[in-house]
């Protein structure tokens, strides 16, 4: 890399505004978008767009301190200030409606006291470990959503921790006894092809669950539920095998082991 691209990258890496993203994801958005720029200034400036949409949709910088707010006055004993927290992320949001059956049906087969590795997990360690799953390393790029699971998983006493990852660029070499992929695996797949299939073979956990969208952010369904279940049953690699399939809520569901 010459003087220019190394400036424009540490520029990025500096910035204000994306101190909140992982760093490792950065480097790796602009070193993918330098080719296409004849100067790394214009690489840098279409690498802070990309950045600010992969990270804004999901939490913004004000929601996270409101839910840093609303999660001290649950630990302080206010129930009711926990959802409100939680439906601050987009992801959690879409996943409360359902989450007692989620629970339900899922955490029979994680077993009782499971190490659960939670990937691309934004606030849902915070939604496991207040139903009882408290002893989860969750990974998120998003520095903000790491932050506030530490912190609430400090406050509340628990094991759980979670830590910055960018799973385009690196792989988990931590051990579990399961592990969430949450409506991962598409948008892994989307911006490295086999990175889906390559994620599931080299994942330190015997238990695997792995979720998909049934329908489009705004409500239609649209076959996603077939689309889905046919892509992943072929890429599953061999050393894996589907134990249970069900849908909760608008989310299609499998229960994955390791043969």
């Amino acid at each position: 890399m010459d003087e220019r691209a190394q400036a424009a990258l540490d520029a990025l890496l500096s910035a204000k505004n994306l101190r909140d993203v992982c760093p490792e994801t950065v480097r790796r958005v602009f070193m993918e978008l330098l080719p296409r720029y004849r100067k790394p200034k214009d690489a840098e400036k279409a690498a802070r767009t990309h950045l600010h949409q992969i990270t804004g949709a999901f939490m913004t910088a004000d929601a996270q301190e409101k839910a840093r707010a609303l999660l001290a006055r649950w630990n302080e004993g206010d129930e009711s200030a926990l959802a409100a927290a939680l439906s601050l992320h987009a992801s959690t949001r879409e996943r409360l409606p359902g989450a007692d059956e989620w629970m339900r049906r899922v955490s029979p087969f994680l077993g009782a006291d499971a190490r659960v590795l939670d990937l691309a997990c934004g606030l849902n360690p915070i939604l496991l470990g207040s139903m009882g799953v408290t002893n989860a390393l969750g990974m998120d790029i998003h520095l903000g959503c790491v932050r506030l699971v530490n912190e609430t998983a400090r406050a509340r006493g628990w094991h759980t921790r979670a830590r910055a990852c960018d799973l385009l660029s690196e792989i988990p070499a931590e051990e579990a006894d399961a592990a969430l992929l949450m409506k991962l695996l598409p948008v892994l797949e989307a911006q490295k092809t086999g990175r889906a299939a390559e994620l599931l073979a080299s994942l330190r956990a015997p238990r695997l669950v792995v979720t998909f969208p049934t329908r489009t952010l705004g409500g239609r369904g649209v076959g996603m539920e077939k689309h889905y279940a046919d892509w992943f049953e072929r890429i599953l690699p061999d050393t894996l095998s589907v134990r249970d399939r069900f849908t909760v809520s608008d989310e299609l569901v499998y229960l994955v082991e390791r043969t």
